[in-house]
């Protein structure tokens, strides 16, 4: 601020000039301060405001996926008798996909398939998740030419005889 007082241009300046420049130099201050800090900080609250509730209810949601997920396998999958190979074999031709080669050893289920569907192949492993409670221990996925068809070995394995 020195250095403006001491400068050739300040010193040409009535003080009525000098007044007005101050004044000036103060209000496009505030305004830069208002339109680079505090404005973009207001819209951000709103914006997180209005997204508070939605967030709300995904935690709460998130938290009794948890609970379920903590208390073990749903009762539908605690009750089921283990899965046989008819039984696997008649869930893969109602999705659509039959594998090529089938191999259940040790309460593992090993399948192969080639140029099979993967949304079909995706629906049918959440379907087992969900009603054999079967988890994929290993998946080898091979994207082919045509649009959503994979070549696919898959390993599944019980949950419930997992240790």
């Amino acid at each position: 601020m020195q250095r403006l007082r001491d400068s050739k241009f300040w010193r040409e300046r009535t003080a009525r000039e000098q007044r007005l420049l101050s004044a000036g130099s103060a209000v496009l201050l505030l305004i830069v301060l208002l339109l680079g800090l505090i404005e973009p900080a207001l819209k951000g609250r709103q914006e997180w405001q209005g997204a508070l509730p939605q967030l709300r209810a995904d935690r709460a949601q998130m938290q009794s996926f948890a609970e379920q997920l903590g208390s073990g396998a749903s009762p539908a999958a605690r009750e089921s008798r283990p899965i046989d190979r008819a039984a696997l074999e008649r869930s893969l031709t109602d999705a659509g996909i039959k594998p090529a080669s089938l191999e259940l050893s040790n309460g593992l289920i090993r399948a192969r398939w080639s140029d099979v569907s993967f949304s079909a192949l995706n629906r049918w492993l959440l379907q087992m998740q969900r009603e054999q409670a079967l988890s994929v221990t290993e998946a080898n996925i091979s994207a082919r030419e045509r649009v959503d068809h994979v070549d696919a070995t898959v390993a599944l394995r019980s949950l419930r005889s997992a240790p």
